[in-house]
């Protein structure tokens, strides 16, 4: 079975999501678009893509989230698999986010010190 992309906001993809409710959806959206907004701050964001593949467990499910953010000619990777789906979907988006903030901090203090 091939994941459907589904797109938004023209350069966010969300690939394995069209398994969820579309309130699940909605939800995953509205946490998303709270971290486009800081990405967008920190600097030339151009693409995200957040990935979900649900492993059972009982009556229940994990998920799994890979994410990947490009940002100016940096891509960032981040992967979590969590019980709560939009405690998973923060914490990639913070993770991408924390490289993307480390990565220009770092390349400001380089500036300063040539």
């Amino acid at each position: 079975m091939v994941d459907k992309e589904f797109k938004f906001e023209g350069n966010v993809a969300l690939v394995g999501f069209e398994i969820l409710e579309p309130t699940e959806i909605e939800s995953v959206q509205k946490v998303v678009l709270t971290y486009i907004k800081k990405l967008s701050e920190s600097g030339q964001f151009n693409e995200l893509k957040l990935s979900l593949q649900q492993h059972p467990h009982g009556k229940s499910f994990k998920h799994e989230i890979s994410g990947s953010a490009l940002i100016g000619t940096d891509r960032f990777t981040a992967n979590v698999t969590e019980w709560n789906l939009y405690k998973a979907v923060s914490e990639v988006c913070e993770k991408l986010y924390s490289g993307a903030v480390h990565k220009i901090k770092k390349a400001q203090t380089h500036d300063k010190n040539q």
